[in-house]
């Protein structure tokens, strides 16, 4: 937040057509709450320093979470008490549902067989399917998670895109990003860390939005003290339900953020840092032609059914007697087959989402929306000089590279 264009301007004729608009994502949580109070600070001091100007204007979006989770208070209550602390600052607030994801029209019901072929059909009627429901009724905590994570990250965007925001700001400290690190890895996610992770740009209805982690070398308990010390934790919005002892009630993240809040207690607590920096050196995966998921819109760069295929054994084993040839026998009768509606549309879905929709998924599909399909090139410029180099590029036999072209 040092850059120039968010710093007063003297130089401006008409400043308030002028200022850069900065998203503030706001979930209610400690670090949301450290980053508002941080940048509205910084807005009073620039107004009280220049005369009543200021380098920036303040957006502050919530997605409204409280139909989905079990919170202890409203996020708007909490954003209204929070106005009030700066006065001398015009904060927008603006609350985003997140129905407005996408429209019952995009809603299909998505399929993967036994062979990781993924397929979705159109059967969803007008008003009959809430995303909020879907979510909330998903089997697997892990894959409803990951699914929301996905609507949330979008829906950012888009409202920053609406909003005419060039800059979205998010609170996550290094120990939120090395939890991002671990839970992406461990979902299949793999190929996205050299981005989630890192201050970039992205791209939304033809706009480039800057998206900045602010606190990405702060540990959370700094900013829990902080937090403390300002009087902020009585703003703090929190779920009401007690988190599960048993690691198979809970998901990916809340096992890695209980592991990685007991770092402190070891004494290795540097080691987010670690996760971290070591992810902040990996780049993205080597130039090639990529399709883009339907589902998470991100880039596939490599088939994830021939890697599927390739790890999975979906034969069973030969019957040793026949007894067991019997039990299966009676399953077979017993069991509704599964529903696999052959005529629906191939789709493209990266590793992530494939793992993430048969933990949720069903004999008829799971209902969820479905983006155009895009085909991809090259991420960069800079990918597509390297792969037009590469065509030039001598080897010999054991695929070392040679200077001469």
């Amino acid at each position: 937040m040092s850059h120039e264009k968010y710093k007063v301007n003297h130089k401006r004729k008409d400043t308030d057509s002028q200022l850069e608009r900065v998203l503030l994502a706001f979930s209610g949580g400690i670090s949301s709450l450290v980053l508002l109070d941080v940048l509205a600070n910084l807005l009073v001091e620039q107004r009280s320093s220049h005369r009543g100007l200021q380098g920036f204007e303040l957006v502050v979006v919530n997605l409204n979470e409280f139909e989905l989770k079990s919170l202890n208070r409203k996020v708007a209550e909490c954003l209204s008490d929070l106005v009030g602390l700066y006065p001398s600052v015009d904060l927008e607030v603006k609350l985003v549902s997140l129905e407005s994801y996408a429209d019952t029209s995009s809603f299909s019901s998505i399929t993967v067989d036994q062979a990781f072929n993924t397929s979705s059909l159109n059967q969803v009627k007008n008003g009959q399917t809430s995303l909020v429901e879907i979510i909330r009724n998903c089997p697997n905590k892990s894959s409803s998670e990951d699914l929301l994570e996905i609507v949330k990250h979008q829906l950012i965007l888009h409202t920053a895109a609406r909003e005419e925001c060039n800059t979205v700001v998010y609170g996550h400290s290094m120990t939120r990003l090395a939890n991002e690190v671990l839970a992406l890895t461990v979902k299949g996610r793999g190929s996205a860390v050299h981005r989630d992770i890192m201050n970039r740009a992205e791209a939304c209805q033809g706009k480039e939005i800057s998206i900045i982690y602010p606190f990405r070398d702060l540990l959370q308990v700094e900013l829990e003290e902080y937090a403390k010390l300002s009087d902020l934790t009585r703003f703090e919005v929190k779920s009401t339900v007690a988190t599960s002892k048993i690691s198979k009630n809970m998901s990916v993240r809340e096992i890695l953020a209980n592991y990685l809040a007991g770092l402190d207690d070891s004494g290795y607590l540097s080691s987010a840092s670690t996760v971290v920096k070591i992810a902040e050196k990996l780049g993205a995966p080597a130039p090639q032609v990529a399709d883009r998921c339907q589902v998470c819109e991100t880039n596939i760069y490599k088939n994830p059914k021939e890697w599927l295929t390739t790890i999975t054994v979906s034969e069973p084993a030969a019957f040793e007697s026949e007894e067991e040839k019997e039990y299966l026998e009676e399953y077979l009768r017993t069991t509704k087959p599964a529903n696999h509606n052959s005529s629906g549309s191939p789709i493209d879905l990266c590793y992530g989402c494939i793992v993430a929709l048969n933990g949720v998924g069903n004999h008829s599909g799971f209902v969820w929306p479905i983006r155009p399909k895009v085909k991809l090139q090259y991420e960069n410029h800079a990918q597509e000089k390297a792969a037009i180099l590469d065509e030039y590029l001598l080897t010999d036999d054991e695929g070392n590279g040679d200077d001469t072209v």
